[in-house]
């Protein structure tokens, strides 16, 4: 599926416990010297998106979040500030995940993300609302967070791609976008543990 479109899905029901295996054949290889696109920044967001929820089992319900794109300026401190152009990716999960199951949700998440060889950059373990972030090699910056509700968010990102003009007009843009509430119940994901 073109990325920019709304997905849903279904997951959970007869799925299984097992881990994901090696980079699969259709994996983007960014090279370090190369300059991206939007688009094509997106579409790597997919893929790592893709793949993360790839290695969680059973597999939850999901739907794609807004996408974004967008500019910011470099970090503070630069003599010159710089332009630097951002795409973001994400999935909300609308499983119900039982606190006793959200630590194991962040945990399948970071073994992926530690298997693929990225960089964990932030970890939270805590019971209610766990969390991990991780960078790639090639700068994309991947996050996966619970809220208050139990609302859980994956995004990727890449900063400092090429402006594009192939990058058609994001729906709602520059709007909130808060995490979707999860409302699907699973046998193993829901189970009060």
């Amino acid at each position: 599926m073109q990325s920019g479109g709304a997905e849903l899905n279904l997951g959970c029901p007869g799925g299984f416990r097992s881990g994901a295996s090696a980079a699969p054949d259709w994996w983007p290889v960014l090279a370090p010297d190369v300059t991206v696109d939007q688009l094509d920044a997106a579409e790597h967001c997919e893929a790592l998106l893709r793949d993360t929820m790839g290695a969680v089992r059973p597999a939850p319900v999901w739907q794609e979040t807004v996408p974004r794109a967008g500019m910011r300026l470099s970090a503070p401190g630069r003599r010159e500030p710089e332009v630097l152009w951002y795409v973001t990716r994400g999935r909300d999960v609308l499983t119900v995940v039982s606190p006793g199951r959200r630590r194991e949700l962040a945990a399948m998440v970071e073994r992926q993300w530690r298997r693929r060889g990225w960089t964990i950059t932030s970890l939270n373990a805590g019971r209610d609302r766990p969390g991990v972030a991780a960078t790639t090699r090639y700068g994309s910056q991947l996050v996966l967070c619970f809220g208050e509700f139990g609302e859980i968010r994956l995004t990727a990102s890449l900063l400092g791609v090429a402006c594009s003009e192939r990058v058609p007009a994001l729906p709602g843009a520059g709007e909130p976008d808060p995490a979707a509430l999860p409302h699907v119940h699973c046998s193993y994901w829901s189970a009060l543990v």
